[in-house]
């Protein structure tokens, strides 16, 4: 009884502390998300504000561009600010996750966190929310540009490249993590069906070194994906400054790369290890 007592308590408390880690990591995440929709706002204000003060006051555009470029500079300076909240929320998140969801076991010099996978439908909810912001920062900016009416259209010079600099960079990551999410769903699904006809093969006794090592051990088939899902995410800005080569070479590159992922995520179960399984040598 008194064991059973104990093991509730130390529970209760990984449980808590889970909490109170995501509960910081979903904080900075929404502060990320804020500064990155001031920053765009800033840089976007900027020449528009100096254009108008020439126009009222005659001045030369020469004289007073050069202080909106010192301006430009200050923000610009900036830029990397949500990234690094967003990888501060992450070293929050992750272990939040495994404290509420996972058993963590070592083995030698590697340590094996074992969670509980999500289930297929919240999985393939989670993908929206990288979608989302994808559309948010790309291709709606995009056909903005096209159709010549509305932000960021309206933007020139510095204005313009400190502006789609930031798109492209935080739109690429939204991009990265939707294709790495559906990957991941696929490995899942594709998983799932083969271990349900062959379920000896999750015990270790068919798994093969190079695919434990590239796909358990290395996840090298979600890197391929999330990196291929950048240049097909940020591919399309090229068509909105009518550059069609580049696009399609582009475009060409992280189709091959996300096929590569995929090719090794339907095989995971070659590792001979279960989903919602990791190793790291931290």
């Amino acid at each position: 009884m008194s064991h059973s007592v104990a093991d509730t308590q130390v529970n209760t408390g990984r449980n808590s502390r889970g909490v109170i880690l995501l509960t910081i990591g979903v904080v900075l995440t929404v502060t990320a998300m804020t500064v990155l929709a001031v920053l765009l706002l800033l840089l976007s204000s900027l020449q528009s504000d100096a254009l108008a003060r020439i126009n009222e006051e005659n001045l030369s555009y020469r004289a007073e561009f050069g202080f909106v470029e010192r301006q430009l500079s200050a923000v610009s300076a900036l830029v990397a600010l949500p990234a690094i909240l967003l990888v501060t929320a992450t070293c929050f998140l992750i272990p939040g996750y495994l404290r509420r969801r996972a058993t963590t076991i070592g083995r030698g010099t590697s340590t094996t966190a074992t969670s509980l996978p999500l289930p297929l439908g919240v999985h393939a909810a989670w993908a929206l929310a990288p979608l989302t912001g994808w559309v948010l920062l790309v291709l709606r900016p995009l056909l903005n540009l096209l159709g010549g009416t509305a932000w960021p259209a309206g933007l020139r010079y510095e204005n313009a490249d400190a502006v789609w600099l930031m798109l492209a960079a935080y739109g690429g990551l939204s991009s990265a993590l939707f294709v790495t999410i559906l990957v991941s769903l696929l490995k899942k699904v594709v998983y799932v069906r083969h271990i349900t006809a062959q379920p000896s093969d999750v015990d270790g006794s068919a798994a093969q070194g190079i695919w434990r090592w590239v796909t358990f051990r290395w996840r090298f088939d979600l890197w391929l994906a999330g990196i291929g899902g950048v240049f097909v995410g940020l591919c399309w800005i090229a068509l909105g400054f009518g550059d069609t080569p580049f696009f399609l070479s582009t475009l060409a590159i992280g189709l091959v790369l996300v096929a590569s992922g995929v090719l090794l995520a339907v095989n995971y179960w070659r590792a001979g290890e279960p989903l919602g399984a990791g190793e790291s040598y931290a």
